[in-house]
């Protein structure tokens, strides 16, 4: 099996050292909301929820794409190949968890697993964050995430729709 990444919320404490040091890899700057992760605070509530690109196993953003801009490494990584891409947005709206985003060229961006070694998860010292040959528990808390889709809506919101669900599963 190839290593995934893997999300725990009730390790998560908000902190955000996650997409920052994925901002700057990417972006070269500490800005968070241009990370490939994105960690949604519910700071009334005590809660926090990284939301992580699964690499579907059927991505519905590969599917949509008309200029097949989107492919799959031999890790299961799905990639952007930004001189294919012509900046339509299909996959963005595709994705039903939020996790495919424009820049401001509209080249679409997402979660690349900084090849095999990402940064996301050496930067998280709660321990949130795995990139492994996942055990059943994971699989299985991955699989119980993922059944949390929503069809429409901006990214942001996708994100926030599917953390609020989770917090609300986790409280329960």
């Amino acid at each position: 099996m190839k290593k995934q990444l893997f999300a725990n919320p009730d390790h998560c404490t908000g902190c955000n050292r996650c997409a920052l040091i994925c901002s700057a890899l990417k972006e070269g700057a500490f800005q968070p909301d241009k990370a490939r992760i994105r960690i949604n605070n519910f700071p009334l509530r005590g809660y926090s929820v990284p939301s992580i690109c699964f690499q579907c196993p059927k991505a519905n953003c590969m599917d949509v794409c008309p200029s097949s801009a989107l492919y799959r490494d031999a890790d299961g990584v799905v990639l952007v190949n930004e001189n294919l891409c012509t900046a339509c947005g299909t996959c963005v709206s595709a994705c039903p968890y939020g996790m495919m985003e424009q820049g401001a060229a509209g080249i679409a961006y997402k979660c690349d697993c900084c090849g095999g070694d990402p940064a996301c998860v050496r930067e998280c010292h709660a321990d949130a964050l795995l990139y492994a040959v996942g055990d059943s528990e994971q699989i299985r808390l991955k699989g119980a995430q993922m059944k949390y889709r929503t069809a429409v809506g901006t990214p942001a919101e996708k994100r926030h729709v599917m953390a609020e669900k989770l917090m609300k599963k986790a409280r329960s």
